[in-house]
This record gives C-alpha cells, structure tokens and sequence, in this order.
C-alpha cells in the first residue's frame, strides 16, 4: 500500500474511528471541517480544491486520495482548529492507489484498521453504513474496522455478491479503496 497522507477529521465521541467523514449528524465525523467556516473557508477551500480534493477536477484517467501530503498546510490547520477550540483527530491514510505521496515522518500513531471508502470527497464509507444493517455477519475490531486486509477483502467478495443478487441501487454505488488507517498524534 502507498502512504498518500493525513486527513483531519472533526473528533466526534463515537466507537467508529474509519475515514467516513460526511459530518451529515452528530453521529459522524466531518473531515475537512474549517471550509465550512467563512472567516477562513477561501484559504482552507481553495488549499483543499487545488491539493487535496482534486478529483473534483477532470483529471482524465488519473486516481487520487483525498488526503493532504503537505505538513505545513497540516499544521495551519490544526492551528486553526485549536484557535477555535475544535477537537479533532489525525488520520494517516493508506491506500493502493499511488498519488498523492507522502514521506511520513516517525509520528506516534495507533493502528485502526481497514476501511472501504470513497478515495474522495467526504470519503462515504461503506464499511461503516453498511456491515450493522447489511453484513452483520462480520466481525469489527473496537474501532468499527476490520482488523487485517483479509478479513475485507472477504467483505468486499461477500459485497460483490450481494449486488449480483439484489436489485440495483440497493448498496451505495461507486469507486471504493481500501484504507489502511491510523491516528497520527503530532
């Protein structure tokens, strides 16, 4: 797996620590969450729209993760957010896709496990919306991942089979990646 970077996730006090950060309740993270506020959102946005986020251009066949590989910009944003008083958490991501890359420092980090999300945006997991009400034969470490690459990929054939045998639409639709995550602690 390839090191593409930290996303930085609005803490939330719930058991799922993965990478779904649609912030939509209370009982989700949102990552990314200072380009909601205005007095900051044209520097942070326009960072994310031109760095991070870049999928949301036409980038022809080219894959990306929405994850930040730049320390500085890391570290204004926490700034920020510690200004605010805002608590947030730090997640190092990994995945098979190459770009973007990021030579990781020695950071204190606690393996969370695998997740299987959307390389972009608010990073939909469906690991998280769909193993309680779908899939719950399987089996999540406390963090509400799985805990080795085995054990998901055995969920992604199980996924795979379960849409060839239900209507269409009947699980979320997209361009799914493993994750192999960790909080980071700078």
């Amino acid at each position: 797996m390839f090191v593409n970077g930290i996303v930085v996730q609005k803490y939330t006090d719930i058991s799922y620590k993965g990478i779904d950060g649609s912030g939509f309740s209370e009982n989700t993270a949102q990552n990314w969450f200072l380009n909601d506020y205005e007095d900051v959102s044209d520097y942070f946005e326009s960072y994310y729209d031109e760095n991070i986020g870049k999928t949301y251009w036409n980038l022809g066949n080219h894959i990306w993760t929405a994850a930040c590989n730049d320390m500085s910009y890391i570290y204004k944003y926490i700034r920020e957010a510690e200004r605010r008083n805002i608590k947030y958490r730090l997640l190092l991501c990994e995945t098979d896709i190459p770009d973007p890359k990021f030579d990781c420092p020695d950071f204190e980090k606690i393996f969370l496990g695998y997740d299987y999300a959307y390389a972009l945006g608010d990073n939909y997991s469906a690991v998280y919306n769909e193993i309680p009400y779908v899939f719950p034969q399987f089996q999540l470490n406390k963090y509400g991942l799985f805990q080795t690459r085995e054990e998901i990929e055995k969920y992604i054939a199980a996924r795979e089979q379960f849409k060839l045998t239900h209507p269409p639409l009947t699980l979320e639709e997209g361009d799914f990646v493993v994750f192999r995550l960790h909080e980071i602690f700078l």
